[in-house]
């Protein structure tokens, strides 16, 4: 799947000129997640990495280059079908809306993981569509956990590897609230 082209937000856009009350946003605490486009493996060299696409409010695209694990917690490696979707982990800096009413943020992939665009770029105003909560994600992993789980019961089989599954989301969403992220 690849983003559509989105509606083109002006040149001189700045968060705050275009909307009314625009406050610095508290979510700081909360982890959050860019949407991005996984479309390539690029280099084998531990643990492997990837090149990603981005495009931001105004339809600009935008290349990261990145570890596989930091964008997917289901990365396929180098035999992968792409593209495929991946996250950034992002903070939120400013939310806004546009002219034409979209809701916006300006987001910083600096932290907290120092995430950064082949061309140096770390800020970006994308559509709020396209930031997701870990909270969301904790609660899609918890799903997957209990899915598992409940289809051991049923198949005595496969068992022990989906207890096994459902073991790795488990730690992969203790993780998660402590503060860790595809650690």
């Amino acid at each position: 799947m690849h983003f559509d082209k989105l509606a083109t937000v002006p040149s001189n856009f700045r968060i705050g000129e275009h909307s009314g009350a625009i406050a610095r946003c508290a979510y700081n605490s909360t982890l959050m997640q860019l949407k991005v486009q996984i479309v390539r493996y690029v280099d084998d060299h531990f643990p492997g990495f990837v090149e990603c696409e981005l495009v931001d409010a105004s339809g600009r695209i935008h290349t990261f280059v990145e570890k596989g694990p930091v964008v997917s917690d289901k990365w396929p490696g180098p035999d992968g079908s792409y593209p495929m979707s991946g996250e950034i982990r992002c903070e939120i800096l400013e939310q806004g809306h546009c002219q034409d009413g979209r809701e916006l943020l300006r987001v910083t992939t600096e932290q907290p993981d120092y995430v950064e665009t082949k061309d140096g770029v770390a800020e970006f105003v994308v559509l709020s569509s396209q930031v997701i909560s870990a909270e969301a994600t904790i609660a899609d992993t918890e799903q997957k956990a209990k899915d598992c789980e409940d289809r051991s019961k049923s198949d005595p089989i496969r068992a022990d590897a989906l207890l096994r599954e459902a073991a790795s989301f488990r730690e992969w969403i203790a993780g998660l609230k402590r503060g860790r992220w595809r650690s």
